[in-house]
């Protein structure tokens, strides 16, 4: 990572725009200094989350969430984060829907960079046994499925899932999740509270 200023807001002028009148002119800024990210509330009454928390500043960590509205934004500290001439803007922003934001932080500089395969769910128990959802290319909300409140999010290298609840009821191959998001493979199993599912890749 470069070592900058990367702010988050509804001006345009922002390097991650969000065109919402939910979220302020200048609502957030990520300060990088020595490899190092941290995430700092702007100076207004709207709060800003990190991992469904409300924050002032924080360090950031790989896979962490932030949630500005209904927005969502995920953290990823590969080296491409960083502030120059070339840092694209609001054209790499992803609206899959319900104004929802998916951002890759590593991926700035290339929005494109999505693998080529489609991911489904299987229900494998309950009431809907055997039904499947084909998963949205930006985010799919679980809980607008009437599933247990959670997100699976499209990456550049791959599916991962993250709860929205402040709870342990999601796990993925028997391993509790927490508050971080977990990366999907091809047959996982996912628990989301008493529902059971499975998780496909098909290329």
């Amino acid at each position: 990572m470069k070592d900058g200023l990367v702010t988050i807001g509804r001006d345009s002028g922002n390097d991650i725009h969000i065109d919402s009148l939910a979220v302020e002119p200048q609502h957030a800024r990520l300060v990088i200094n020595d490899g190092n990210c941290t995430l700092f509330q702007g100076k207004h009454d709207n709060t800003t989350y990190l991992n469904h928390k409300p924050i002032e500043e924080h360090q950031l960590e790989h896979n962490d969430i932030i949630r500005i509205g209904k927005h969502v934004l995920i953290y990823n500290n590969g080296d491409d984060l960083g502030v120059d001439n070339n840092t694209p803007k609001a054209n790499n922003i992803v609206k899959p829907d319900n104004e929802k934001v998916a951002v890759n932080a590593s991926n700035l500089k290339q929005p494109n960079s999505i693998i080529p395969t489609s991911g489904w769910l299987q229900v494998m128990n309950g009431k809907m046994l055997g039904k499947t959802f084909k998963l949205r290319s930006g985010l799919t909300d679980l809980g607008k499925l009437g599933m247990f409140p959670a997100l699976i999010a499209l990456r550049s290298s791959g599916y991962y899932i993250s709860s929205l609840a402040d709870t342990d009821d999601v796990s993925v191959a028997d391993e509790d999740i927490g508050n971080k998001s977990h990366p999907l493979h091809d047959g996982d199993l996912i628990r989301l509270g008493k529902v059971t599912l499975q998780f496909h890749l098909q290329a």
